[in-house]
């Protein structure tokens, strides 16, 4: 070697070029310890937590997104939206694959695991970043739910002839969803995810079906022709719609096998994409111009649509301890309150 290198030492500096992909073992023979818990998620159950907590409020707005686009187009940007959520999500499971191989503390339980990933990527400002991003993107949208859920409950109970300002529904809805939050890691409370999926696909189905219904009695359907304003609205719609990811670290970690969590998150990318695009297809095409910015109130008046406002109003209960949760367990362990069940925990 004119270079003064030995062939050892050679292929030696060649190893951090390796990819490290889970199920093969690196050549420095690092051994991955699968954490497997006792009552952690599998596969299935991991799968239903992603598409429960991504599949909410944002599929009301996708028939109205078509109108813009002139539906094709619009129907397109959900199948690279699919595409594009499935892809983020594999590789934030590569990720942390990378760290259980690298480093040993993340190969147990791991109550920050977003956070470890930036800082571990980018350095202490990568955490700090994630923490504040996640923090008020996973705490805003449980604001939104509050207010939401509240709307829901004062428009159904109003009708019983009870009524009561949104802002007192808003203080009773935050009393009464609080002890949702107690509960420490997803795999305490995998029945909540369950239902938050069964829910929305209930609402979706019978939105769909009342929409079909009520398009075969409008005599002249209206297409609008696709602008440049409307698509860019859609995409903001439809990306709205897949909002989700800060939960995804969090789920994996909770996992039996961390490994498979790729598989987990392309199953929920195909449970999203069999409501979305039935969703906005079959309500754009049957009702034209005249859906709404919550397809909701474009239904007619009758069981259906209440039974939808019960289905959504479930779902929103159920999907907000997921939100909430991983921000939540940042702040337990910045804290030091155990992960077991405690007193710590509620009063935090």
């Amino acid at each position: 070697m004119s270079l003064g290198m030995t062939p050892q030492a050679s292929f030696s500096n060649l190893r951090v070029l390796e990819p490290l992909v889970h199920g093969v073992a690196s050549s420095a023979n690092l051994q991955i310890t699968k954490e497997v818990k006792h009552g952690g998620l599998g596969v299935i159950t991991a799968a239903i937590f992603l598409s429960g907590e991504m599949a909410g409020s944002g599929v009301l707005a996708l028939p109205a997104a078509m109108i813009g686009t002139g539906g094709w187009l619009g129907l397109m940007l959900i199948l690279l939206f699919t595409a594009n959520a499935g892809f983020s999500g594999t590789r934030l499971g590569l990720c942390w694959i990378m760290l259980e191989e690298r480093y040993e503390e993340f190969r147990g339980e791991v109550r920050d695991p977003y956070p470890a990933i930036a800082e571990k990527a980018v350095g202490r400002w990568g955490r700090i970043a994630s923490v504040v991003a996640i923090s008020l993107t996973l705490y805003g949208g449980g604001c939104v739910f509050i207010v939401l859920i509240a709307q829901l409950l004062g428009s159904l109970i109003g009708s019983a002839g009870f009524q009561l300002s949104l802002c007192v529904w808003m203080v009773i809805v935050a009393i009464c969803l609080t002890p949702l939050t107690w509960m420490g890691t997803p795999k305490d409370f995998w029945p909540i995810a369950v239902g938050a999926l069964i829910t929305t696909c209930l609402a979706c189905l019978l939105v769909i079906i009342t929409c079909v219904l009520d398009g075969t009695q409008i005599e002249e359907k209206v297409f609008p022709t696709p602008t440049y304003d409307g698509t860019f609205k859609a995409f903001g719609s439809i990306m709205f719609a897949f909002a989700g990811a800060s939960t995804f670290p969090t789920i994996q970690a909770d996992m039996k096998d961390r490994s498979k969590f790729n598989i987990s998150a392309l199953m929920a990318m195909g449970v999203l994409f069999a409501i979305y695009f039935p969703m906005a297809a079959a309500c754009y095409f049957s009702l034209g111009d005249q859906v709404t910015d919550n397809i909701v109130l474009a239904m007619s008046d009758g069981w259906q649509r209440i039974t939808v406002e019960i289905m959504l109003l479930l779902h929103l209960i159920t999907a907000y301890p997921i939100i909430t949760n991983p921000p939540a367990q940042f702040f337990e362990q910045m804290l030091n309150i155990p992960s077991d069940f405690n007193w710590q925990r509620c009063a935090f």
